[in-house]
């Protein structure tokens, strides 16, 4: 099914390439929703902020909407059961399978203290924020569940197409979440450490 993402920081730039993989699996996030996630590493070149930072403006990672330093991407796979009775089809189950590959920065070489502690402090709001965003997409899901579990139809095949339907609005409706929550995180990218540090200011990305 199509995917949408989320990116935390976008610059303009040339495009590097993301390296490593780890997967973990929740299968019991909600009733309905079940989950598994993949992080992969956008890997950072630079020994102080400004060299870290001069690297990530010039050569991000390519994500769905543009260049990157980190961002979540889910994936879904959407299983109906239901079952007719007389004149009308009702879902005995719906369960939304929620992927999520997670794309997080890791400096490629050793840091100082000072460093370290401002690069590390970048890191830990990447993956806060990201999480921000796993998580709304789980709250989405467990409302499309519900709203999908009190549909009904006159035949099965018209009750799955219907369900399939809402996915695609309330998929809409959850970008909508997600754009709004960046926009009440964009103030704060601008005053972490790393980047008073370097004298440069991020460019949020829209």
């Amino acid at each position: 099914m199509p995917t949408t993402s989320r990116t935390l920081v976008r610059w303009a730039g040339r495009v590097t390439v993301a390296t490593g993989v780890a997967i973990s699996l929740n299968l019991g996030a909600a009733a309905g929703v079940k989950t598994s996630t993949r992080t992969q590493y956008y890997s950072v070149g630079g020994t102080s902020a400004r060299t870290l930072v001069g690297y990530m403006r010039s050569k991000p990672f390519r994500g769905a909407t543009g260049d990157a330093v980190a961002s979540i991407r889910p994936s879904y796979a959407l299983d109906i059961a239901s079952k007719q009775s007389g004149g009308t089809c009702r879902a005995t189950s719906v369960t939304l399978n929620i992927t999520f590959a997670v794309t997080v920065p890791r400096a490629r070489s050793a840091l100082d203290g000072g460093t370290r502690s401002a690069w590390d402090g970048f890191v830990a709001f990447a993956k806060r924020h990201e999480e921000g965003h796993r998580s709304i997409y789980i709250q989405c899901g467990n409302s499309f569940v519900a709203k999908a579990e009190q549909l009904s139809s006159a035949t099965c095949g018209s009750l799955q197409a219907a369900i399939r339907k809402l996915h695609e609005v309330e998929k809409g409706v959850c970008d909508n979440r997600q754009r709004a929550y960046d926009r009440s995180e964009y103030g704060r990218v601008a005053g972490l450490a790393l980047f008073k540090m370097a004298g440069n200011s991020p460019q949020a990305s829209r």
